[in-house]
């Protein structure tokens, strides 16, 4: 027994030493230049760039501390900065019993001065991307969490001074950040703040949500609330989910805010259309590559609308389905869509005012806004807007419109495009923008059918001695990217015509200077006398406009329009003359001069004899049948 005793002694003995010396040792390599350099050379490989790490020190306990000062990771080859990570000092504490679990519990985690730089080369390719890094960013993803129970538990994370770099040459994106300390406990939050800018705009971060350990606990939802500044655009997130890594159980409402939709772009990825200012509240919710923004409210101008939009992040690109519904839109809510400002003062941003302002100085109709087409080619989207009512100003009644957008690969389509008119008329048909190319083409194809002449004059005085119904079509192809330019390569037509009704007669007495009806019918009132026929066809080529085939053919006369447009210059030269069918007794002989900017023409007499004489009409009937099937038919 006493021999068996002293065996089992001698044994402990000889363990207890081993592990005193194998203690020892681990130490004096934990602590040596050897582990450091084992180190270095691990993460080299494992990241495919040359890793640096100044000093190593480990403390051994059931709880251990690892200290790593100077880690610096360098940056791809093609990158502007001289590294894509550094960190003065990673403290971690770590428990070694919970390891034999497979469970990871870090009771500290504090982060001293991080800075990352994100890049992307002429290619697109990410500095961090799978291909740069292929065996670092495939090891995290497989340790990615695959829900909030597999997180690791922290108990205390902080980060000081920590700095955040992004460079985007092609998309000419730029950010700088600051990351600030962001703490976490049991029984109280963990806050993050961001500033920083991008595109040359301000941002700012903030978020607030629960605490490290509450990514674990199963029970209880994850709250959150993330507030986001850019420039003029507000993003606020604020609810509960929950299961975070997976954004299941979610009660999260968004609401999102700005000057003009499309400044989302930088910020969220997504080429949202040029709008007035805007409010869009709604709730935030996720699927396996989905997300869904539902239960939505927008206020856009003075417009509302309602709808779901979804992005699917499986497809690649991204696939963003909207479908919206409007009881109101305001029709001038849409001009900024071709980079127009809406008409009213109010409710408008402070870009498009000044838009407003140079357009009204220099008398230019069409704006020469760029659209950032580019914008086009990241997302694919599939968008249908029905709006049950439409505000229009008085010289457009339209009551109602409906069309479906597809954007494939920066290939635009707008159809079925429809506007519903008062009286039953309708204006429908398609329209494309071919974005794939630097130099966007642009197409339309439109047919009006069945509209009321009258309702042109809405809010006038020539409203109830206007009868007719047009028919009209218009054919347009353009490349540029505005407004102003595609119009100023304009190739195509348009041709309306009207096969009978009534129009004013002073319109018809001033526009033939026949005077003594004008004055008159000044006196007496408007009256109403029969119209034959109306058609006019504009011809486009390159952006220069013909008048071919324009008159009114009126019981009294026959007008005649000629002339030219350049829409480059936005200049008009026109002029009109009457063809008198009966005696009349004052006649000025003479023309009506349209003539300067489109915007702002100023009308005045051509040829005139100083003193009104009588003249003996002698015009024909037009063969309006004929005419109206030529204009309307022709290619």
């Amino acid at each position: 027994m006493k021999r068996a005793a002293k065996i089992l002694g001698w044994t402990a003995g000889i363990f207890l030493g081993l592990l005193l010396i194998a203690a020892g040792t681990i130490y004096f390599v934990a602590t040596s230049d050897y582990l450091r350099g084992q180190l270095e050379g691990r993460a080299s490989d494992l990241t495919g760039r040359k890793t640096q790490i100044a000093k190593v020190a480990v403390q051994w306990g059931w709880t251990t501390n690892v200290k790593l000062e100077g880690i610096e990771v360098a940056n791809a080859e093609w990158g502007k900065a001289p590294y894509m990570l550094k960190v003065d000092q990673v403290d971690v504490d770590i428990r070694l019993w919970p390891l034999l679990g497979g469970n990871l519990v870090l009771p500290r985690l504090v982060l001293r001065k991080p800075e990352v730089q994100v890049e992307t080369g002429d290619k697109e390719q990410l500095n961090w991307s799978m291909d740069e890094t292929p065996v670092v960013t495939g090891a995290a993803k497989a340790l990615e969490p695959d829900n909030r129970f597999d997180a690791p538990v922290i108990g205390k994370l902080e980060i000081s001074e920590g700095k955040l770099g992004y460079r985007d040459p092609k998309r000419k994106l730029e950010l700088d950040g600051t990351v600030s300390t962001a703490t976490g406990k049991a029984e109280d939050a963990a806050e993050l703040s961001l500033k920083g800018k991008l595109e040359g705009q301000p941002l700012d971060v903030r978020f607030v949500g629960g605490s490290v350990l509450m990514l674990r606990d199963t029970d209880q939802p994850y709250p959150l609330e993330l507030e986001v500044s850019f420039g003029g655009t507000k993003l606020k997130m604020k609810g509960t989910v929950q299961d975070p890594f997976k954004w299941t159980g979610a009660n999260v409402d968004l609401t999102l805010s700005g000057p003009n939709l499309s400044d989302i772009y930088p910020l969220l990825g997504i080429p949202g259309p040029p709008t007035p200012p805007y409010t869009i509240t709604g709730k935030l919710e996720r699927e396996t590559g989905l997300w869904k923004f539902v239960q939505s409210k927008w206020r856009v101008g003075e417009s509302d609308l309602t709808g779901e939009v979804t992005i699917d992040e499986r497809r690649k690109p991204a696939f963003l389905t909207a479908k919206l519904l409007s009881q109101k839109l305001v029709f001038e809510d849409l001009a900024p869509l071709v980079g127009a400002t809406p008409a009213r003062k109010t409710n408008v941003s402070a870009k498009q005012a000044q838009t407003q302002a140079q357009l009204e100085a220099s008398g230019d109709l069409f704006p020469n806004v760029p659209l950032q087409v580019e914008k086009l080619r990241a997302m694919n989207m599939d968008v249908t807007l029905d709006a049950k009512r439409v505000i229009a100003p008085p010289w457009l009644p339209v009551q109602a419109l409906a069309f479906r957008v597809l954007i494939q690969d920066g290939n635009v389509t707008v159809k079925p495009l429809t506007l519903s008119v008062m009286g039953g008329g309708t204006i429908a048909g398609e329209m494309g923008i071919d974005a794939r190319t630097d130099d966007p083409k642009v197409k339309a194809s439109l047919r009006a059918t069945d509209i009321e002449l009258k309702n042109f004059f809405r809010q006038s005085r020539y409203f109830d001695a206007t009868q007719g119904k047009i028919q009209g079509r218009v054919v347009l192809a353009g490349s540029g990217r505005s407004l102003a330019q595609v119009m100023g390569t304009a190739n195509g037509h348009m041709a309306f015509a009207l096969g009978g009704g009534s129009v004013s007669s002073l319109m018809v007495s001033l526009a033939g200077l026949q005077i003594f009806d004008a004055l008159v019918l000044y006196v007496t009132g408007d009256n109403r006398i029969p119209i034959k026929c109306a058609v006019s066809r504009l011809n486009f080529q390159q952006g220069n406009v013909t008048f071919d085939r324009t008159l009114l053919d009126t019981q009294k006369s026959v007008l005649h329009v000629k002339g030219q447009l350049s829409l480059k210059s936005q200049a008009l030269t026109a002029e009109i003359d009457s063809d008198p069918k009966s005696f009349d007794l004052l006649d000025l002989h003479g023309a009506v001069m349209i003539q300067g900017k489109l915007r702002t023409p100023q009308v005045s007499l051509g040829r005139v004899i100083p003193i009104p004489t009588p003249v003996f009409g002698n015009a024909k009937d037009v063969p309006c049948a004929g005419l109206t099937q030529e204009v309307l038919s022709a290619p």
